[in-house]
């Protein structure tokens, strides 16, 4: 299967990864290239980036979180399309715990694809060549094919960095000056996603341009056509098996999803594995809507910024009300991180202003100024729920800067694992709703689809 594909890594965090692939992507397509964006890691914010600047969805590249089926959904995504994924983090930089599990060569070897590395050259000189030897020869099966140098401060900086790179042989493929100060808008989560305005009018054309003028292009696609032949197929587990003993193949399952300002936190091929499983998703915003849409068979609350929005969401009175009616029903409500706050019964924001919420859930939830969890987790279901039997184990990931306060024990959904360290016990799970801090993939899961949508109540044991 030939993919023309390429690897965007960075040296460490904070080099310029999102703005320069993002620009690359809008520049590739310029030229007429079909391009489809990927995201090394758990990120939902870049990838609203790539999608801007490519007009696609952009998927996301997680070995924890999808397991053996990434290099199937790879290929699958990527048919007829040339692959720009972007990196995470430091090229080399994994999951804690593990030689680079996860991290940006850990899955460009995987998909056997070259790597372009972005190297912040503003304090640089010589050096920047026993830095990029050592990145190159650091793992003698990563594929690194040139580098991008970012913030260079001048044309005379610019000629020594070219000449030591010339010395071990490492084509440079792009400079871009400091003086671009080229910045996507960040608060506490990371930068701001495109679906909130984190893009000023004409951004994005602006960026392809910069990266036309001051990046190789036609090296570039020469390095992504050199790419070797991808040879995985596609994953028969992420399509429905004959004898399954599931109804989903039967049924159209309609599942509503929370879509707006305030949440917008889905991988892509989650919806898609969704779709294919029968399931018809309808929008719907919390935010906008006066009412929960007719005939829905399950709810699905993604995280996002509510502690953003507390005023808007406060005052629907209308929508709140027919969310509190469909719960009432006994159909399922399944929340993450920021849905599953929506579900409380109040949010406190940063300045300490407290509204009311859902009111489905008997918590609180409030803002802190210090990071309440972050990192991979595993889940083990400590009760049967609509997504699976008591003792299913699950990996998701979690990164909150709130907390929620219960004023008695209610019961989790899971007992919580950073690798073999128990750390607590996580979510609430009672008759039809089933919330919690912890995000998964449900491409990486299918069971927990299968699950969901073979049962029409969503009702705890069924």
């Amino acid at each position: 299967m030939k993919i023309p594909r390429i690897v965007l890594a960075g040296t460490h965090s904070g080099v310029g990864k999102t703005t320069l692939a993002t620009g690359l992507m809008a520049a590739l397509k310029k030229r007429d290239r079909p391009i489809q964006g990927y995201k090394v890691g758990p990120d939902y914010i870049d990838p609203s980036y790539h999608a801007a600047a490519t007009g696609r969805a952009s998927r996301n590249l997680d070995r924890w979180l999808l397991g053996d089926h990434l290099p199937s959904v790879f290929a699958q995504t990527s048919a007829e399309r040339w692959a720009v994924i972007e990196g995470v983090m430091g090229m080399y930089d994994g999951m804690s715990g593990t030689a680079g599990f996860g991290s940006t060569a850990d899955v460009a070897k995987l998909l056997d694809a070259p790597i372009i590395l972005i190297v912040d050259a503003s304090s640089m000189s010589r050096s920047v060549a026993a830095l990029v030897h050592g990145f190159s020869t650091y793992d003698p099966q990563v594929k690194l094919q040139g580098v991008i140098l970012n913030r260079v401060k001048s044309s005379a900086q610019e000629k020594i960095l070219r000449e030591s790179l010339s010395e071990i042989q490492i084509p440079v493929l792009g400079v871009l000056p400091k003086e671009l100060s080229l910045k996507l808008p960040e608060r506490h989560l990371g930068l701001v996603p495109v679906g909130e305005g984190g893009l000023l009018e004409g951004f994005i054309e602006t960026l392809s341009g910069l990266i036309t003028q001051h990046v190789d292009l036609d090296q570039v696609e020469s390095i992504m056509l050199g790419a070797p032949e991808f040879n995985e197929g596609l994953d028969t587990n992420l399509k429905l098996k004959p004898n399954s003993g599931t109804q989903a193949t039967n049924s159209n399952f309609r599942l509503g999803l929370a879509w707006d300002e305030a949440f917008l936190f889905y991988y892509q091929d989650a919806l898609d594995l969704a779709e294919r499983l029968k399931a018809t998703i309808v929008p719907f915003s919390p935010l906008h809507d006066l009412s929960v849409p007719e005939d829905l068979d399950g709810i699905f609350i993604g995280g996002g910024f509510p502690e953003l929005h507390l005023k808007p969401l406060s005052e629907n009175t209308s929508f709140l009300d027919s969310l509190r009616s469909y719960a009432a029903s006994g159909k399922p409500i399944y929340a993450e991180c920021g849905g599953y706050m929506y579900l409380g019964k109040s949010i406190k924001d940063f300045e300490g202003n407290e509204l009311p919420m859902a009111g489905l859930i008997p918590m609180k939830a409030e803002m802190t100024k210090r990071l309440q969890g972050i990192g991979y987790r595993k889940g083990v279901f400590r009760d049967d729920n609509f997504l699976g039997p008591r003792g299913t184990i699950v990996q998701g990931h979690e990164f909150h800067y709130s907390r929620v306060l219960y004023d008695k024990e209610y019961p989790p959904v899971y007992e919580l694992f950073r690798g073999d360290e128990a750390l607590r016990m996580e979510g609430y799970a009672r008759d039809n709703i089933v919330a919690s801090y912890l995000h998964l993939h449900f491409a990486g899961h299918q069971e927990l689809l299968e699950h969901w949508f073979a049962s029409q109540s969503g009702r705890l044991g069924v």
